[in-house]
């Protein structure tokens, strides 16, 4: 069997395999611990996204709302992962909307700049995630309100006398650096001010996570009205109590829902789909409750065989089987949504984390990767070079090579499955 073969790898032979390969029959074709339950990294991202557009529908679009209260100004979040992110070349073009609506009813002073993210809970991090990657830019706190991907790039020069950069530039940040081997750790403050300490050589990039991702959109709009010249007199400042404002003056639509799953799949982008998956139900818990009768009712995936408590599948405290995953993807290449999915999953050779891997089966599969330490995974769907469709799970866990090796052992296994 080539599966074995190419799974015989001496690095990874005390690790633990899942496997489970189908056919458009159901038929189990290959199995293998397919139905242990396993960390399955970022293929657990197939699910939230499939919670998602049960939930909301493919051209859902998530609103960011300005609204006058008083003299203030409230800007409402809803979810919108994408507000001020990669696509947002021109950061005073991010809230324009906002500030054209302004100038057109003349007002050229405000008080307060509000940002109310009560519409999710006060979990800002799920629990079950490593300390170690917190502050990272793939552990970004998740809340209603997102600007730049709740990020800050941030440059260093001269170690010996340090000068800071940032972007976005109204974030300050502060080095406390000696000359020496790159070592460096950055942290943000609860008013997202970043300090970075530690060693450097001439330059040196980060890319920490802000601490409070409302504030930090409020900070940005409150950048944008500066630059518009529209004076703020009062604070900068977070609301989380379900409370209604006075007068709505504009909204910032995201792009449809389809488009931030591309991202959030292709690109395996953590935040998407941590507020995705939230913004179900505005809890994790009831995020969960709805996913779980989702999976269970509607595809069909048995409930023993997942438990899942973030978003993205950076906690290792998620758990799938290789089966549940098979179960999934034949529900998403079912004819109804054939379609939206094999244009949101990853493509060999195009933008994404399959980019570089498997490009000979480009027409042929989409798939989904995963990798935390110690897993890799890539999950997905073949289509046969003379007709019909194959299902495959993959999910190496508790291995401590490196990471290349892994792949390339998964690679090897896709092309033999290929073979149809």
């Amino acid at each position: 069997m080539r599966i074995e073969q190419a799974a015989a790898v001496p690095e990874l032979r005390n690790a633990i395999w899942g496997i489970d390969v189908q056919d458009d029959d159901g038929r189990a074709l290959y199995e293998r611990s397919a139905h242990t339950l396993l960390m399955p990294a970022s293929n657990r991202k197939l699910f939230a996204a499939a919670t998602a557009i049960n939930c909301h529908g493919l051209d859902h679009r998530f609103a960011t709302e300005l609204w006058l209260d008083g003299n203030n100004l409230v800007i409402r979040g809803t979810g919108d992962p994408s507000l001020g992110g990669r696509w947002a070349f021109d950061r005073d073009a991010v809230f324009a909307t906002f500030v054209d609506a302004l100038r057109g009813r003349g007002i050229r002073e405000v008080g307060d700049i509000v940002a109310d993210a009560s519409l999710f809970d006060r979990v800002l991090i799920p629990g079950s995630w490593k300390s170690g990657n917190l502050g990272s830019d793939y552990a970004a706190p998740v809340d209603a309100l997102a600007y730049n991907e709740n990020v800050v790039g941030v440059v260093v020069e001269h170690c010996e006398q340090p000068v800071v950069t940032t972007d976005p530039p109204f974030v300050p940040a502060i080095a406390h650096v000696t000359c020496g081997k790159d070592d460096l750790t950055t942290h943000s403050d609860p008013n997202n001010a970043i300090t970075i300490d530690g060693t450097m050589m001439t330059r040196a990039s980060e890319l920490p996570s802000i601490a409070d991702p409302a504030l930090y959109a409020a900070q940005a709009f409150r950048d944008a009205l500066r630059h518009a010249e529209i004076e703020v007199r009062g604070t900068t400042r977070v609301n989380v109590a379900n409370q209604t404002w006075r007068n709505h003056v504009a909204t910032i639509e995201s792009p449809p829902l389809f488009l931030l799953l591309t991202t959030m799949l292709k690109n395996s982008q953590n935040l998407y789909a941590e507020m995705l998956f939230k913004s179900t139900a505005g809890t994790y818990a009831g995020a969960e409750d709805l996913e779980r009768e989702f999976l269970t009712r509607e595809v069909g995936v048995d409930g023993a065989e997942f438990r899942f408590v973030d978003g993205s599948g950076l906690s290792a405290d998620d758990l799938v089987t290789p089966a549940a995953i098979v179960s999934l993807l034949r529900w998403m290449n079912a004819s109804p949504r054939r379609g939206i999915f094999w244009s949101i999953l990853a493509t060999p050779g195009e933008e994404g984390t399959l980019r570089r891997r498997l490009v000979p089966l480009a027409s042929r599969l989409r798939g989904k990767t995963g990798t935390i330490a110690g897993v890799n995974a890539l999950s997905g769907i073949l289509a046969g070079t003379h007709g019909g469709y194959r299902y495959f799970s993959i999910v190496i866990n508790h291995h401590i090579a490196d990471s290349p090796i892994a792949t390339r052992a998964i690679d090897a296994i896709v092309n033999a499955i290929a073979d149809f």
